[in-house]
Protein backbone atom coordinates (compact mmCIF):
# COMPACT_ATOMS: atom_id res chain seq x y z
CA UNK A 1 0.00 0.00 0.00
CA UNK A 2 1.22 3.40 -0.94
CA UNK A 3 1.97 6.17 1.30
CA UNK A 4 -0.16 9.12 1.11
CA UNK A 5 0.93 12.37 -0.43
CA UNK A 6 2.36 15.36 0.61
CA UNK A 7 3.60 18.46 -2.22
CA UNK A 8 5.05 21.34 -0.17
CA UNK A 9 6.48 24.36 -2.69
CA UNK A 10 9.35 26.34 -0.84
CA UNK A 11 10.40 23.65 1.47
CA UNK A 12 14.16 24.60 1.04
CA UNK A 13 14.35 25.30 4.33
CA UNK A 14 12.16 27.26 7.07
CA UNK A 15 8.58 26.97 7.47
CA UNK A 16 7.88 24.55 4.42
CA UNK A 17 11.15 22.88 4.95
CA UNK A 18 9.35 21.91 8.84
CA UNK A 19 6.20 21.14 7.22
CA UNK A 20 8.31 18.79 5.32
CA UNK A 21 9.80 17.52 8.48
CA UNK A 22 5.96 17.07 10.28
CA UNK A 23 4.37 15.32 7.53
CA UNK A 24 7.34 13.09 6.85
CA UNK A 25 6.95 12.03 10.53
CA UNK A 26 3.50 11.54 9.90
CA UNK A 27 4.11 9.15 7.29
CA UNK A 28 3.17 11.09 4.22
CA UNK A 29 5.94 10.76 1.00
CA UNK A 30 6.60 14.21 0.06
CA UNK A 31 7.14 16.27 -2.91
CA UNK A 32 9.10 18.86 -2.59
CA UNK A 33 10.29 21.92 -4.55
CA UNK A 34 12.62 24.86 -4.23
CA UNK A 35 14.95 26.89 -6.04
CA UNK A 36 17.82 25.81 -4.25
CA UNK A 37 19.63 22.26 -5.84
CA UNK A 38 22.27 21.24 -3.46
CA UNK A 39 19.90 22.33 -0.09
CA UNK A 40 16.98 21.32 -1.14
CA UNK A 41 18.07 17.65 -1.94
CA UNK A 42 20.39 16.83 0.73
CA UNK A 43 17.21 18.23 2.99
CA UNK A 44 15.15 15.47 1.65
CA UNK A 45 18.00 13.32 1.53
CA UNK A 46 18.12 13.47 5.39
CA UNK A 47 13.65 13.41 5.69
CA UNK A 48 13.57 10.20 3.81
CA UNK A 49 16.61 8.65 5.89
CA UNK A 50 15.23 9.32 9.09
CA UNK A 51 11.59 9.14 8.24
CA UNK A 52 11.64 6.00 6.06
CA UNK A 53 9.32 7.85 3.31
CA UNK A 54 9.89 8.43 0.16
CA UNK A 55 10.78 12.26 -1.34
CA UNK A 56 10.93 13.44 -4.53
CA UNK A 57 12.69 16.65 -5.04
CA UNK A 58 12.03 19.29 -8.15
CA UNK A 59 14.15 22.22 -8.73
CA UNK A 60 11.61 25.02 -10.37
CA UNK A 61 11.25 28.70 -10.21
CA UNK A 62 7.62 29.18 -9.58
CA UNK A 63 7.38 32.53 -11.22
CA UNK A 64 8.52 31.30 -14.70
CA UNK A 65 5.59 29.06 -16.45
CA UNK A 66 7.58 26.58 -17.64
CA UNK A 67 8.61 25.38 -14.08
CA UNK A 68 5.18 25.72 -12.29
CA UNK A 69 3.98 23.42 -15.53
CA UNK A 70 6.92 21.24 -14.77
CA UNK A 71 5.65 20.43 -11.06
CA UNK A 72 1.68 20.28 -12.56
CA UNK A 73 3.25 17.66 -14.98
CA UNK A 74 4.98 15.37 -12.06
CA UNK A 75 2.05 15.25 -9.94
CA UNK A 76 -0.61 15.04 -12.67
CA UNK A 77 -2.25 11.92 -11.98
CA UNK A 78 -1.07 11.30 -8.26
CA UNK A 79 -3.67 11.02 -5.53
CA UNK A 80 -2.06 13.99 -3.25
CA UNK A 81 -3.83 14.79 -0.50
CA UNK A 82 -1.94 17.72 1.21
CA UNK A 83 -0.85 20.84 -0.70
CA UNK A 84 0.84 23.64 1.10
CA UNK A 85 1.85 26.58 -0.99
CA UNK A 86 4.82 27.86 0.92
CA UNK A 87 6.97 29.43 -1.97
CA UNK A 88 7.48 32.99 -1.79
CA UNK A 89 9.75 36.13 -1.35
CA UNK A 90 9.86 39.80 -0.10
CA UNK A 91 10.24 42.57 -2.15
CA UNK A 92 11.87 45.72 0.44
CA UNK A 93 10.87 49.54 -1.15
CA UNK A 94 8.03 51.57 -1.77
CA UNK A 95 5.79 50.16 -4.52
CA UNK A 96 6.34 53.31 -7.02
CA UNK A 97 10.27 52.79 -6.45
CA UNK A 98 10.14 48.93 -7.41
CA UNK A 99 10.97 47.36 -10.49
CA UNK A 100 7.84 46.34 -11.74
CA UNK A 101 9.45 43.02 -13.10
CA UNK A 102 9.76 41.87 -9.68
CA UNK A 103 6.38 42.57 -8.70
CA UNK A 104 4.76 40.66 -11.44
CA UNK A 105 7.01 37.67 -10.13
CA UNK A 106 6.05 38.03 -6.63
CA UNK A 107 2.59 37.75 -7.33
CA UNK A 108 3.13 34.84 -10.06
CA UNK A 109 4.81 32.79 -6.91
CA UNK A 110 2.11 34.07 -4.67
CA UNK A 111 -1.09 33.95 -6.58
CA UNK A 112 -0.51 32.42 -10.18
CA UNK A 113 1.53 29.15 -8.65
CA UNK A 114 -0.85 28.10 -5.80
CA UNK A 115 -4.24 28.57 -7.93
CA UNK A 116 -3.22 26.22 -10.92
CA UNK A 117 -1.33 23.98 -8.31
CA UNK A 118 -4.80 23.95 -6.43
CA UNK A 119 -6.78 23.64 -9.20
CA UNK A 120 -4.67 20.09 -10.40
CA UNK A 121 -5.03 18.56 -7.06
CA UNK A 122 -8.45 19.54 -6.24
CA UNK A 123 -10.79 17.36 -8.02
CA UNK A 124 -8.88 14.14 -6.87
CA UNK A 125 -9.39 15.66 -3.19
CA UNK A 126 -13.38 16.06 -3.63
CA UNK A 127 -13.38 12.61 -5.63
CA UNK A 128 -11.76 11.01 -2.77
CA UNK A 129 -13.74 13.11 -0.18
CA UNK A 130 -10.67 13.58 1.95
CA UNK A 131 -7.53 16.66 1.31
CA UNK A 132 -5.70 19.36 2.88
CA UNK A 133 -4.88 22.94 1.38
CA UNK A 134 -2.72 24.87 3.26
CA UNK A 135 -1.52 28.61 1.91
CA UNK A 136 1.01 30.51 3.54
CA UNK A 137 0.27 34.08 4.27
CA UNK A 138 1.21 36.43 6.41
CA UNK A 139 0.40 38.64 9.74
CA UNK A 140 1.32 41.49 7.30
CA UNK A 141 -1.73 41.55 5.53
CA UNK A 142 -2.99 43.40 8.99
CA UNK A 143 -0.55 45.50 9.38
CA UNK A 144 -0.34 48.59 6.86
CA UNK A 145 3.40 49.51 6.53
CA UNK A 146 5.63 51.22 3.90
CA UNK A 147 7.45 49.51 2.03
CA UNK A 148 5.12 46.49 1.68
CA UNK A 149 2.29 47.09 -0.62
CA UNK A 150 3.11 44.59 -3.29
CA UNK A 151 3.93 41.99 -0.37
CA UNK A 152 1.17 42.63 1.74
CA UNK A 153 -1.26 42.64 -1.38
CA UNK A 154 -0.57 39.14 -2.63
CA UNK A 155 -0.46 37.50 0.45
CA UNK A 156 -3.86 39.21 1.27
CA UNK A 157 -5.38 37.35 -2.05
CA UNK A 158 -4.42 34.04 -0.27
CA UNK A 159 -6.02 34.63 2.79
CA UNK A 160 -9.17 35.82 0.85
CA UNK A 161 -8.86 32.91 -1.79
CA UNK A 162 -8.60 30.71 0.96
CA UNK A 163 -11.54 31.32 2.67
CA UNK A 164 -13.57 31.88 -0.34
CA UNK A 165 -12.23 28.32 -1.39
CA UNK A 166 -13.44 26.90 2.07
CA UNK A 167 -16.71 28.23 1.41
CA UNK A 168 -16.78 26.23 -1.86
CA UNK A 169 -15.62 23.50 0.15
CA UNK A 170 -17.66 23.34 2.96
CA UNK A 171 -19.69 20.56 2.13
CA UNK A 172 -16.79 18.01 1.55
CA UNK A 173 -13.63 16.34 3.36
CA UNK A 174 -11.57 18.78 1.51
CA UNK A 175 -10.02 20.98 4.75
CA UNK A 176 -8.31 24.71 3.24
CA UNK A 177 -6.56 26.82 5.41
CA UNK A 178 -4.52 30.18 5.37
CA UNK A 179 -1.90 30.35 7.85
CA UNK A 180 -0.58 34.02 8.49
CA UNK A 181 2.77 33.35 10.36
CA UNK A 182 4.42 36.67 11.90
CA UNK A 183 7.91 37.42 12.49
CA UNK A 184 9.65 33.82 12.08
CA UNK A 185 13.22 32.90 12.27
CA UNK A 186 14.14 31.69 8.75
CA UNK A 187 16.26 33.33 6.07
CA UNK A 188 13.91 35.01 4.52
CA UNK A 189 14.26 38.39 6.27
CA UNK A 190 17.91 38.85 5.91
CA UNK A 191 17.25 38.42 1.75
CA UNK A 192 15.15 41.44 2.64
CA UNK A 193 18.17 43.34 3.82
CA UNK A 194 17.70 42.84 7.80
CA UNK A 195 20.56 42.12 10.20
CA UNK A 196 20.06 38.83 11.93
CA UNK A 197 21.62 40.75 14.69
CA UNK A 198 17.88 42.29 14.82
CA UNK A 199 15.66 39.34 14.81
CA UNK A 200 15.51 39.03 18.52
CA UNK A 201 12.28 39.32 20.15
CA UNK A 202 11.75 42.54 22.31
CA UNK A 203 9.06 44.42 23.44
CA UNK A 204 5.85 44.43 20.89
CA UNK A 205 8.56 42.60 18.35
CA UNK A 206 8.25 38.87 19.29
CA UNK A 207 10.28 36.06 16.87
CA UNK A 208 8.61 31.91 16.33
CA UNK A 209 10.66 29.28 15.08
CA UNK A 210 9.58 27.82 11.69
CA UNK A 211 8.49 24.17 14.12
CA UNK A 212 5.97 26.64 15.76
CA UNK A 213 4.19 28.05 13.07
CA UNK A 214 4.01 24.45 11.70
CA UNK A 215 2.77 23.05 14.86
CA UNK A 216 0.39 26.04 16.02
CA UNK A 217 -1.45 25.53 12.64
CA UNK A 218 -2.24 22.17 12.57
CA UNK A 219 -3.58 22.60 15.89
CA UNK A 220 -6.16 25.00 14.14
CA UNK A 221 -6.41 22.73 11.33
CA UNK A 222 -7.61 19.82 13.50
CA UNK A 223 -10.15 22.37 14.97
CA UNK A 224 -11.33 23.50 11.59
CA UNK A 225 -10.28 27.15 11.13
CA UNK A 226 -9.50 28.08 8.11
CA UNK A 227 -7.37 31.07 8.71
CA UNK A 228 -4.52 30.80 11.40
CA UNK A 229 -2.40 33.36 13.17
CA UNK A 230 -0.05 31.30 15.18
CA UNK A 231 1.62 32.64 18.30
CA UNK A 232 -0.52 34.19 21.32
CA UNK A 233 1.50 37.53 21.00
CA UNK A 234 0.43 37.65 17.19
CA UNK A 235 -3.34 37.19 17.60
CA UNK A 236 -3.64 40.14 20.27
CA UNK A 237 -1.81 42.56 17.91
CA UNK A 238 -4.29 41.67 15.27
CA UNK A 239 -6.76 41.71 17.47
CA UNK A 240 -6.24 45.29 18.68
CA UNK A 241 -5.38 46.57 15.06
CA UNK A 242 -8.40 45.76 14.17
CA UNK A 243 -10.37 47.63 16.56
CA UNK A 244 -8.15 51.08 16.10
CA UNK A 245 -9.83 53.79 14.03
CA UNK A 246 -8.38 53.97 10.85
CA UNK A 247 -6.42 57.45 11.27
CA UNK A 248 -4.71 56.21 14.44
CA UNK A 249 -3.59 52.54 12.98
CA UNK A 250 -2.19 53.78 9.97
CA UNK A 251 -0.29 56.85 11.89
CA UNK A 252 0.90 54.02 14.54
CA UNK A 253 1.53 51.34 11.89
CA UNK A 254 3.82 53.85 9.94
CA UNK A 255 5.26 55.08 13.51
CA UNK A 256 6.29 51.77 14.48
CA UNK A 257 7.87 50.40 10.65
CA UNK A 258 10.16 53.71 11.01
CA UNK A 259 11.38 52.62 14.26
CA UNK A 260 11.58 48.86 13.71
CA UNK A 261 12.59 48.42 10.43
CA UNK A 262 13.89 51.01 8.78
CA UNK A 263 17.46 50.65 7.55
Amino acid sequence: MENKIAVITGATSGIGAAYAKEFARRGYDLILTGRRKEILERNGEQIQSTYGVQVHTLIAELSKEEDVEKVLEFIKGKEVEVLINNAGFGIVGRFYETDINSVCSLADVNVLAPIKLIHQVLPGMIQRDKGIIINISSEGIYMAVPGNAAYSGVKAFLKSFSEGLAMDLYKTGVKVMAVCPGLTNTDFHGKMGLDPARQVSKGMIQWMSPEIVVKESLKDLEKGRIVSIPGLHAKILVSIFRLLPGKIYYKMLYQFSQKNFSK
